[in-house]
Parts: C-alpha cells; sequence; structure tokens
C-alpha cells in the first residue's frame, strides 16, 4: 500500500478484531453470495467478522450462511426510524414484456429507490458494527488471498482509497461530488480533486458518526432525511470528501492509497474474448479480491472458472462472444 501517514492522525493499536466486512446483499445475490462467503471463510483475518445486511424478508435465505464469525441480520434493523419497504411484485409480466421492478421504500421523506436506501445502510455502519474499521465487500467479490489487517492499516491509520483526479471528466461523478460537497456545507463545486469509489472500501466508524453530525448540523435535520431526497448521490464519495476536505490529515485516521485491493471487471468489456483475456490477464501483485458484476452474463461455473483462472496466474479464453 503506497500509503501517506498523516500526521497527527490517531495512532491508536489496531487489531483484527477491530475489523468488520459488510455486505449489504439480497435474494438475487444471493448465489455469488455464498461464494464471497466460502472465500472470505478462507481468507478472513482471525478475529475479524463478516456481517450480511440482508432485507427482512430475505433473512431465511441467508441465514444458513451464519457462523463463528458471520452475522445476517436485518436492513430494517439497522435504518433509522421511519423507514418502511412498499410491497411489490419482484417482476411485472404482460405477455412478452417482462420488467424487473426496483425495490422502493418510503422514507420520513417520502418515495426512495432501493438504491438510495443501500446507500443509508453503509452510512448506517454504526448501527451494524462496533468495530472501527469498517471494510464494504459487495457480493460480486471473491477473495482470492488472505485480506490481512496490513492491507486495511497501518501504525493506527486505515487506508482510504483516494485516486486523484480519476473520473474528473464523468458528469454523474461531478454530480456526485457537488452533492456531496453541499450536503457537508462546502463552498467548493463540480469535481473535488479525487475520486474514492471503488471495491474494499474501508472507513472508520468513528468518522461514520463525525459525518452524521456533520451532515444534521448543515441541514437542520435528521442526516438520513437529507440523504434519503437525493436522487443522484455516491456514499463512498461523500465520505471521502469529509474526511479529505472536512476532518483532513490531522483528523481523519486515514493514510491515502490509490492501490486497489480488487482486480474489478468492470475496467474492461466482458462481452468480447479479448476484454475477456484481458481481465484475467491484468490481476497484479498486492490484490486479494476479484470483482465480476452480477450484471454480466456469465453463468456461476463461468464465473468460478475466470476467477480460478486469475487465482491460478493462467490467463485463457472463456468463450466470450468477440
Amino acid at each position: 500500500m503506497n500509503d501517506q501517514q498523516a500526521p497527527g492522525a490517531p495512532t491508536e493499536p489496531l487489531t483484527s478484531a477491530d475489523v468488520s466486512i459488510v455486505t449489504v446483499s439480497y435474494r438475487g445475490d444471493l448465489a455469488i453470495a455464498q461464494e464471497l462467503c466460502r472465500s472470505v471463510d478462507a481468507h478472513l483475518p482471525d478475529g475479524a467478522e463478516h456481517v450480511l445486511v440482508v432485507p427482512r424478508s430475505d433473512l431465511a435465505l441467508f441465514e444458513p450462511l451464519a457462523g463463528p464469525s458471520r452475522r445476517v441480520i436485518a436492513v430494517e434493523s439497522v435504518l433509522p426510524r421511519g423507514y418502511r419497504k412498499i410491497p411489490a411484485p419482484r417482476r411485472i409480466t404482460i405477455g412478452r414484456f417482462s420488467r424487473q421492478v426496483r425495490e422502493i421504500w418510503v422514507t420520513p421523506r417520502g418515495v426512495a429507490r432501493g438504491w438510495i436506501i443501500q446507500q443509508i445502510v453503509k452510512l448506517s455502519a454504526d448501527a451494524i458494527t462496533d468495530r472501527e474499521i469498517v471494510v464494504f465487500a459487495d457480493s460480486d467479490i471473491v477473495l482470492v488471498a488472505p485480506l490481512t489487517l496490513e492491507h486495511l492499516a497501518r501504525a493506527g491509520s486505515v487506508r482510504l482509497y483516494r485516486v486523484a483526479g480519476a473520473t474528473a471528466d464523468l458528469p454523474s461523478h461531478i454530480r456526485w461530488h457537488d452533492v456531496s460537497a453541499r450536503l457537508l456545507g462546502l463552498s467548493v463545486s463540480g469535481y473535488t480533486g479525487a475520486d474514492y469509489i471503488g471495491n474494499l472500501i474501508t472507513w472508520r466508524r468513528s468518522n461514520v458518526l463525525r459525518l452524521q453530525r456533520r451532515l444534521a448540523e448543515v441541514a437542520g435535520r435528521r442526516w438520513d432525511r437529507v440523504i434519503a431526497r437525493q436522487q443522484r448521490f455516491s456514499e463512498y464519495i461523500l465520505y471521502g470528501i469529509f474526511a479529505d476536505l472536512v476532518l483532513g490529515d490531522d483528523e481523519s485516521g486515514h493514510c491515502r492509497t490509490a492501490d486497489d485491493l480488487v482486480h474489478a471487471g468492470w475496467f474492461y468489456d466482458l462481452t468480447t474474448s479479448d476484454g475477456v483475456e484481458g481481465f484475467l490477464d491484468g490481476f497484479t501483485p498486492g490484490q486479494v479480491g476479484v470483482a465480476i458484476q452480477s450484471t454480466e452474463r456469465f453463468t456461476l461455473a463461468e464465473r468460478r472458472a475466470m476467477i480460478d483462472r486469475i487465482a491460478d496466474g493462467t490467463p485463457g479464453s472463456t468463450g466470450a462472444d468477440g
């Protein structure tokens, strides 16, 4: 990790017992979540925990994954008061027309999409765990090497994934930066200088609590109500800007790094043979995980084969169409 030790940052000893890997999932990702859990069981640091956060209606499906180092809890138990999922069919089919229905929630600020609720869940990390190092692992990640404390923290400082200048040309990301700066009461507008979106993103629980207070102070209302009304928003950018521009090096307890712990398929066109081969060849030393988005067309067997080849350092074709 190419980290920069923050002067004056907290230097309290951190151990694996301070680590909580958090996965927000649902029944549609159950099969790949099971793959993640198997890999976490193989590569989780001793003393760390893994928490699966799923809708209450999906608890029975995920509870068999619970174990000595893994808890399964309901999304509804994490959210602040006043949130209710609207019962709705998961898919509407009329003749040849078929469309998956997104989750819709009633919130204290009106109706919100499931995507916004998922981000509020992550920003409620203090209700998920009492451990200081929170590591977000999406269902579509598989660990292929040990995830050690040294990957996550050095000398009391926790890694902050920060890539200067990245995505500065993407209008959607610029809007996310702009919204985050406004919510934090900052005078900056547009892109704020760095991107914070990735896999195995690490936060400090103590900073999450400070972020909640900052949002409430700026808005003059409960922090989650501000988020619930947003249409375009990124929780990772919000936290990153808060750690970077509000807390700063002296107070954040973070060390910055542009090193990605996960080899992600979203950087490749996995609909082509060349893209798949590039992905299979792209794993770099120091990475501990592989991510293939759940929206990709691969079967579970094909996903396993690709991940096994990457882990074994054996690139090759999986038969994707050219």
